[in-house]
């Protein structure tokens, strides 16, 4: 019992790969040592031939349950067979982005410390990577062949465009800088696979838009990049303001960075703007905007939320 038991200390702790004959000459001595301890029990050689098997098969068991990356590989095979075998893996450890060209001209920038998986050949329905750590991705367009970035947590799917997937913990982030994107949760996938839908429960993304998996509360949540970027480039007498009508500032917003301004016409009907904006940033053009019209905003679902009280002086 007590060779039984060190030998399954060793291979919870240490990961031990034994070979089939140590296997059962371990499996032998153990039933050797019993035979001592309790004779008449091991007298029929049914039971010696059956606690030979029990055994055996208990210890292939444990081999097999902490043999290690087994959970891994099953988790990759689930998710798509050609992430499990027939595949090349990139690890940057270096401190600087690593660029990867795929065979479909897809360009990965990989980040250090980061991870990627993929197939040496593409089926011809989709595309697929696997992701560990953080990496940006600008995906050639092809309708035909869908491209999906897997994670632990998520899966986004595209058809073209250009994004930054970062995952940490049990925790990931999508952050759209150009195109659509649509993100679920490995659950979700999970659930539309075993009841043979073809639609899923997803948060669609646009540019400038960005979706956090919170693994405490289990759900995606949407919302805008930090710092949205100008989709369409602006001439700057564009952004010179004369007792201009407040919604007319939001359609240039809109115009510009790709995210809708949701406001009431109106309460806002009486607003007029007279500004001139340069280089500040969406969140302080916003800041300004609402300073000047008594409003407030706020970021509800990767949406811009205008709050006013109007701006009837009677």
């Amino acid at each position: 019992m007590q060779l039984a038991r060190a030998f399954l200390y060793a291979l919870e702790e240490k990961n031990t790969a034994l070979p089939d004959d140590e296997l059962a000459d371990i499996a032998d001595n153990i039933i050797q040592q019993n035979k001592q301890l309790v004779r008449p029990l091991w007298s029929s050689p049914m039971l010696r031939v059956a606690a030979s098997i029990l055994v055996v098969l208990g210890l292939g068991y444990l081999f097999l349950v902490y043999q290690p990356g087994s959970s891994r590989v099953d988790k990759l095979a689930e998710i798509s067979p050609v992430l499990a075998a027939n595949y090349n893996e990139v690890e940057n450890t270096k401190p600087e982005p690593q660029v990867i060209t795929l065979r479909d001209g897809s360009v990965v920038t990989l980040y250090t410390n980061s991870k990627l998986r993929y197939p040496r050949q593409f089926t011809p329905k989709q595309r697929e990577v696997y992701l560990t750590g953080q990496a940006f991705f600008k995906i050639t367009k092809n309708p035909k062949q869908p491209f999906w970035v897997h994670s632990d947590q998520i899966s986004t799917q595209v058809l073209g465009t250009s994004f930054l997937v970062k995952t940490e913990g049990n925790n990931a982030k999508v952050e759209v800088r150009s195109g659509r994107v649509s993100v679920y949760t490995r659950k979700d996938i999970r659930a539309a696979r075993r009841l043979k839908q073809n639609e899923s429960v997803g948060v669609v993304l646009t540019a400038n838009q960005q979706v956090d998996f919170i693994e405490k509360e289990d759900r995606l949540v949407k919302s805008v990049v930090e710092q949205p970027i100008v989709l369409q480039k602006i001439e700057r007498h564009e952004y010179e303001f004369e007792d201009v009508p407040i919604d007319k500032v939001f359609k240039q917003l809109e115009k510009t960075y790709g995210l809708s301004v949701i406001y009431d016409p109106v309460t806002v009907k009486n607003c007029f703007i007279t500004a001139t904006f340069s280089d500040e940033s969406l969140f302080e053009k916003l800041n300004l905007i609402c300073r000047i019209s008594r409003a407030t905003y706020e970021i509800v679902d990767g949406q811009i939320i205008i709050h006013s009280v109007g701006c009837d002086n009677k």
